[in-house]
């Protein structure tokens, strides 16, 4: 695969292949295995296995230079190495002293306790809106019936008129659960709408003639940008809050343990 580009030489590593040398440091085929996809083409595996080979010299030359041309001290690195190692077993140990013993069940009267006392911290940026919304063509012979039940604030309506837009609509949403920013509704219900804040404020039930389409849309329900953000909104948030505050209290809990211990044991002292 990599003819011309290799010779044998035992003296180095028997059995393998030399691809590349920089200076007095060889690159042996043996360290570009599992680099190239099983599913790889034979021009794939020649690409992707040259590149590997160029950057790689490239490397070991930038590499020689700095090497060169740094002093001992430049190149001292042992106090950060041990620092980012004494940091990855100490992240290591909490990560599984959490897997074992955090308590993972957050209850609800928690998560509305944290949002009743923080409501500052819960303003929305978007003005968002729960809705129903139907796009139809204006010779559908169900268009009347499919307004009456997209108006109708019955819960029990809210079957039939999917029943029908799936049947005979070109679009709809019954987004009557959950919460959407007012813009993306906009993306699909293209009806002029002037100052956001006062449209909202004003209209309930909007209707609008884009030929040759209806767009029918009921505002269930509408939350200003800058005013709470409903509950249901921030719930997954809060439970990340309280569940990141219950990690940190069990890492100090750990630490302050750890702490004591050492010090009835005479384990330390300051000097």
């Amino acid at each position: 695969m990599l003819t011309g580009m290799a010779c044998q030489n035992a003296a180095f590593k028997d059995n393998d292949r030399i691809l590349a040398r920089v200076y007095d440091v060889y690159l042996y085929k043996s360290e570009l295995e599992n680099l190239v996809p099983a599913d790889a083409s034979p021009a794939d595996s020649i690409s992707i296995s040259q590149n590997f080979i160029n950057n790689w010299v490239r490397n070991q030359l930038i590499l020689y230079r700095a090497e060169k041309n740094l002093t001992s001290e430049q190149k001292d690195f042992s106090k950060l190495i041990q620092d980012y190692r004494n940091s990855l077993v100490i992240y290591e140990y909490e990560t599984q002293l959490i897997s074992q013993k955090l308590d993972t069940i957050v209850r609800n009267s928690e998560i509305e306790k944290y949002y009743n006392e923080n409501q500052n911290n819960f303003r929305l940026n978007d003005n968002i809106v729960k809705a129903i919304y139907v796009k139809i063509n204006e010779k559908s012979k169900y268009l009347n019936k499919i307004k009456k039940l997209t108006r109708s604030i019955r819960e029990e309506d809210r079957d039939s008129l999917e029943y029908y837009c799936i049947r005979y609509a070109e679009d709809f949403g019954l987004i009557d659960h959950e919460w959407v920013t007012f813009d993306d509704l906009l993306l699909r219900v293209p009806i002029p709408i002037g100052n956001p804040e006062t449209f909202l404020t004003k209209n309930t039930f909007v209707q609008h003639y884009d030929k040759p389409y209806w767009y029918f849309v009921n505002f269930l329900d509408h939350r200003l940008s800058e005013s709470l953000s409903p509950l249901s909104l921030e719930r997954e948030n809060i439970r990340s809050v309280l569940l990141n505050k219950r990690k940190k209290l069990l890492i100090k809990k750990m630490q302050d343990e750890i702490y004591e211990q050492a010090l009835k044991e005479n384990n330390f002292e300051y000097f």
